[in-house]
């Protein structure tokens, strides 16, 4: 089918500013919009979405981190995640763009004032356990898959005594506070939860951790994960 403004779904954004859902998908989204003179939005970042904007008529007026760039029709700008930016209609006629995300911002938009703001993202990023007390199951074996949206994060974790478990919870002032349940390789399911410290050490993320069992004799512990990664001189800002 072919797609156009006539038949996508439209909205209303800011001071009159228009947009239309070219397409709306988890992965991708293409939104064309059209801002009259003197508009601007509000200034803003993503996290995991990077964005490129194409003009179709007018000239764009970008704030982008520190820097003023006027982009005219024909030319376009691409914006990478964690980038602060804004766009705005500094002339006297429509501004017409086309906007390309990937993945979605739906749900991934910080506005300005950035108090919510991460400085280590730990979406995607693999660990596996160098310490633990001897209560604890986990070991060196244990592969945890962590992802993160905003200061919500999760994972899932197998290997060694654990057979199969998940994790979920939050990111407060470079702490993860999660709860956690696995089934252990004698087929039992174990509950607890975790208060995390984030630390980088030899250019690695390490998660420092003091849990409890909710279930059993409800004993406490510590345990220590170092990140996984296949290019070990990538530096950490």
């Amino acid at each position: 089918m072919k797609i156009s403004k006539e038949n996508s779904e439209h909205y209303y954004w800011g001071d009159k500013c228009s947009g239309w859902h070219l397409v709306n998908s988890k992965n991708l989204s293409i939104i064309q919009e059209i801002m009259p003179p003197k508009t601007k939005e509000q200034n803003h970042y993503h996290n995991f979405s990077e964005q490129f904007f194409y003009i179709l008529d007018g000239i764009a007026t970008f704030e982008i981190a520190d820097q003023i760039i006027e982009v005219e029709k024909g030319n376009g700008i691409h914006i990478l995640p964690k980038t602060k930016h804004r766009i705005r209609n500094d002339k006297f006629e429509n501004l017409e763009f086309i906007v390309i995300s990937h993945p979605t911002t739906r749900g991934d938009r910080i506005n300005e004032p950035f108090s919510a703001e991460i400085s280590l993202n730990l979406n995607g990023r693999k660990f596996k356990s160098i310490l633990s007390t001897e209560n604890g199951e986990v070991n060196s074996y244990t592969i945890f898959h962590y992802r993160q949206k905003n200061n919500i994060i999760w994972a899932t974790y197998e290997g060694g005594n654990i057979l199969f478990g998940t994790l979920s919870g939050k990111l407060e002032k470079n702490k993860l506070i999660f709860t956690y349940q696995h089934q252990n390789i004698d087929g039992e399911f174990k509950t607890g939860k975790c208060k995390s410290t984030i630390e980088v050490v030899n250019n690695k993320i390490r998660l420092k951790e003091e849990w409890e069992w909710t279930c059993d004799d409800y004993s406490k512990g510590k345990s220590e994960l170092e990140e996984i990664r296949a290019n070990a001189n990538k530096k950490y800002t």
